[in-house]
């Protein structure tokens, strides 16, 4: 470290990076949770210091065109200072060279009498995108297994609630004409995709695919009527195509899902009884010879830079969240030595009944951290917007937003009397949109971009010059508002301000 940076860091430049999940910018109006009317604070804000929009979909941030942006996207690409390719923009580019043919996994499984495929028919490509289970078919068969099963999992959270018919009708199209492939049975992501650590909720889905469990036959007037009488598929009961193939002791099973939060679970109730290959790693519960696309930990990012001016960082997060602070930020290191605070976090069954979520004992951790004279950079994430947004309840998302709304005006009472800057921004949308075009709940992530608010401590100078980008450039106007100047391979910072040069 410089002894410019030093005398800088030495001064007092402190900054609280806030994320708050789920919030994109939207036009005022039926369904937008996120408005001057629920968030009067924050647009106070917005107002007085401007604000930019920010890309969180697509291109922008590492994503395919029409994709949208999801949590682990949005924090690594805020993490990183730059667009990093998402792993279904690796998956389709191993796809068309040829390279996911060639991987050694499938060497493991030629030969092989039948491989079950587990993947979330979806075409929202956060946790999973049903193509993939196409193609995991035509590689297994070309490798030389002699028939592929296929469970699959309806969404209804990720992707528009309600699509189930037209994506569970796309994917059997696309299964008829391979030889050696057919579909045994359908359920929803409620107990596909837990992450609460309470493994009976998916010893359920093992159940019903291992044939521990009667199942009813599957027909499109079934899946009508439980959505008549449901806001989503995610609930749906197990249903069999026909004669059901189960899962059976010592068959190899291939999860295609391509994030792990909310498939490390699955395979590790099958990895009791079963070999199991995954996309994507997934703990210890997947040998690593068995994954096909191994993440790659980036060299640098926000962190790295952090590390090399002496700061010492703290994350705060509620638990459903602090991957994403920790792990993901970090450029998919596990642990760069930074500081923790993880708060617990209320179970998925209770948010309905608790909007208010851990919101309150966030800012308590962070507003602790302040008082730390030694403390120059928090980076914390309120979970609300996208965690009750989720729902698909307008009046539940405002609730949300409402509190939320409370949280940051708590932050920035004490922030300007201690001398911090904050730095608020999304790494996606959600609350924004609670309703579709038909008028119908919608609890998936919204493609709309998301502000960049930055609010100067007094005698701060902070001039934002830029109203538009992405999520990558966060990390270096992060760096701007520490006093540091940021590296030359980082997008840009959209302020101004003076920096220590090195």
């Amino acid at each position: 470290m410089s002894e410019a940076e030093r005398d800088i860091i030495d001064a007092g430049h402190r900054s609280l990076l806030l994320v708050l999940d789920g919030a994109g910018v939207s036009n005022p109006g039926t369904g937008n949770a996120i408005t001057p009317e629920t968030m009067p604070f924050l647009f106070s804000c917005m107002a007085e210091h401007g604000y930019a929009t920010l890309e969180a979909s697509g291109d922008p941030v590492g994503l395919q065109d029409g994709h949208t942006g999801n949590s682990e996207v949005g924090h690594l690409t805020i993490g990183a200072g730059q667009r990093v390719p998402s792993v279904l923009e690796t998956m389709s580019s191993a796809w068309e060279d040829g390279s996911w043919e060639a991987h050694s996994a499938w060497q493991q499984l030629a030969d092989t009498d039948v491989l079950h495929l587990v993947g979330l028919v979806s075409d929202a490509g956060v946790h999973g995108y049903w193509p993939n289970i196409i193609r995991c078919a035509r590689l297994a068969r070309a490798a030389g297994v002699k028939e592929v099963v296929i469970h699959g999992v309806l969404d209804g959270v990720d992707a528009q609630a309600g699509s189930a018919p037209r994506l569970l009708s796309e994917l059997l199209a696309a299964v008829e004409p391979l030889d050696g492939v057919h579909c045994t049975d359908v359920m929803g992501r409620r107990w596909a995709c837990d992450r609460s650590g309470q493994l009976e909720i998916t010893q359920v889905l093992v159940d019903h695919m291992s044939g521990r469990r009667d199942l009813a036959e599957f027909t499109s007037a079934a899946l009508e009527a439980f959505l008549d009488q449901s806001a989503c598929e995610k609930d749906f009961p197990c249903h069999r195509f026909g004669e059901h193939r189960p899962v059976r002791e010592g068959e190899p099973v291939l999860l295609t899902n391509n994030r792990a939060d909310r498939t490390a679970q699955v395979a590790q109730v099958f990895s009791k009884t079963n070999p199991v290959f995954a996309l994507v790693e997934l703990g210890g519960s997947v040998r690593e010879d068995r994954v096909f696309f191994p993440k790659h930990p980036l060299p640098e990012g926000v962190e790295s830079e952090l590390q090399r001016a002496g700061i010492r960082s703290l994350r705060i997060a509620e638990q459903c969240k602090f991957p994403h602070v920790t792990y993901f930020f970090n450029g998919f290191h596990p642990d760069l030595g930074e500081d923790r605070v993880c708060i617990d976090s209320v179970a998925e069954a209770d948010i309905a009944n608790h909007p208010e979520m851990s919101a309150e004992e966030i800012t308590d951790a962070i507003l602790a951290a302040l008082d730390d004279p030694g403390r120059r950079a928090i980076i914390a994430n309120l979970a609300n917007l996208d965690q009750v947004g989720h729902i698909g309840r307008y009046e539940l998302a405002v609730e949300a937003a409402q509190n939320v709304d409370r949280q940051i005006r708590r932050l920035y009472e004490k922030c300007m009397a201690l001398g911090w800057s904050i730095i608020i921004t999304s790494d996606h949308g959600n609350a924004d949109r609670m309703v579709d075009d038909a008028d119908r709940p919608f609890g998936s992530h919204s493609d709309r971009p998301v502000p960049l608010v930055c609010i100067p401590a007094p005698d701060r100078p902070l001039r934002l010059i830029s109203r538009n980008g992405s999520l990558a450039h966060v990390g270096a106007t992060y760096l701007t508002a520490l006093g540091l100047k940021p590296p030359s391979w980082m997008t840009p910072s959209l302020i101004d301000a003076p920096v220590a040069e090195r």
